[in-house]
């Protein structure tokens, strides 16, 4: 589960590494750069959800796995052949399209096949495979443009058209042999009725699930930001090139995202013992606490010089914090929702998730960046009111939970 989540994460956030040289071709603006990588690919993806859902109680999950994979392989390299904007937008929908059955049938599957004590750290490892794959984008991505850019003739293909289709090749033999693997788990019975009900079950605990989703949801709006942009922001801040500021970006990202989301994880199942509920908003104000502190450095560090070890250290706590409170999110539903509707409510829970913060972040990020006429402001005004609205709700949902 967890690799699957990892190359397809890949396929999602390669854009992030390969902007500028997209932007010079294509002749882009940041605002047209930021729809790409939100809306495209989040507004599909978020809706097709809850139907996914509904078709995994019916199909065997390797196959749909299988399925989401492969899907997701074709349309980074239809990305690859796009000669303008109006052909990348139908490839990255069509990724948002097949990725969406991966998150709610493999947090469905952990949640019931692992020990309540332990769920935490299962639910955890999966997630981070998202960090893992942010960092194969950054770092496999950046280290294939340097590569391509010395050996590609001048009349071929754009190093950045054959980092794309490289990297969707690479999700296809897995892809085969995941379908390949017998369904460990019948899903028997009626997906709508059960939809329904989660719905219901949520609605009912609303009160204190609407701010830990809220929580939730902005630490996914400033995380998809922050891979959406960091690489460009290391680019424009410190003048490095592309593929050294993938390599950069993505092994911090990779590296502290799995540090976030095993913190998170532990973090949860050690101190959730006897406390009751609030261990997990509580964990949730914590990381998007460190990410609202990191800004300043993150966005001024080392302006100008270096290579821009403030801001790497920054980024680097930025996303712990965050990955700590989306770990912690997953988790926090899984422990207010019988388990019988746990993959639904799963869903439900990452169509909001979608269909807000990782459609708005990028692109509005984009949009400040163009309005400001910089990068870095644009940045520290999305995340900083985000951090702060994210911090007011999980304060909240910590008080009603207790």
């Amino acid at each position: 589960m967890a690799l699957v989540h990892m190359l397809a994460v890949g396929d999602r956030f390669l854009l992030s590494v390969l902007v500028e040289p997209i932007k010079a071709e294509l002749h882009l603006g940041d605002d047209a750069i930021g729809i790409v990588q939100g809306p495209a690919f989040a507004l599909v993806h978020g809706l097709a959800i809850v139907p996914m859902v509904l078709a995994a109680r019916r199909w065997p999950l390797a196959r749909l796995l299988a399925l989401a994979l492969l899907g997701s392989s074709v349309a980074t390299i239809l990305c690859g052949c796009a000669a303008s904007v109006a052909l990348l937008v139908p490839a990255r929908m069509l990724m948002g399209l097949a990725q969406a059955a991966i998150g709610p049938a493999a947090v469905g599957l952990i949640a019931l096949a692992m020990e309540p004590g332990h769920r935490g750290r299962g639910i955890a490892l999966f997630t981070a495979g998202a960090s893992l794959g942010r960092g194969l984008a950054m770092i496999g991505g950046g280290a294939l443009l340097a590569l391509f850019a010395g050996l590609a003739p001048a009349t071929g293909p754009a190093p950045w058209r054959l980092v794309l289709f490289a990297m969707g090749a690479v999700g296809l033999p897995l892809a085969w042999h995941v379908g390949r693997r017998p369904d460990p788990v019948a899903r028997p019975g009626s997906a709508a009725i059960r939809m329904r009900q989660a719905l219901g079950a949520m609605i009912a605990d609303r009160a204190s699930l609407a701010p830990h989703i809220l929580s939730a949801l902005c630490a996914a709006l400033a995380l998809q930001s922050l891979t959406s942009w960091s690489a460009s922001l290391m680019i424009r801040q410190h003048g490095l090139t592309p593929p050294l500021a993938g390599a950069q970006v993505g092994l911090v990202m990779m590296v502290a995202g799995v540090l976030g989301h095993g913190l998170g994880g532990w973090m949860s199942d050690r101190l959730g013992r006897g406390r009751g509920g609030g261990t997990t908003p509580g964990l949730m104000l914590l990381g998007l606490g460190l990410c609202g502190l990191a800004l300043w450095p993150l966005t001024r560090g080392g302006v100008g010089g270096g290579g821009g070890d403030a801001t790497l250290a920054a980024l680097a706590v930025a996303v712990i914090g965050l990955s700590v409170t989306l770990a912690n999110g997953l988790i926090g539903l899984q422990a207010r929702i019988v388990s019988a509707l746990r993959v639904e409510a799963t869903a439900i829970f990452l169509t909001v998730i979608t269909l807000s913060g990782t459609a708005l972040g990028p692109w509005l990020v984009g949009i400040a960046s163009h309005a400001l006429t910089g990068l870095a402001d644009a940045v520290a005004l999305v995340l900083g009111a985000t951090c702060a609205l994210g911090c007011g709700a999980a304060l909240l949902a910590y008080r009603r939970a207790r």
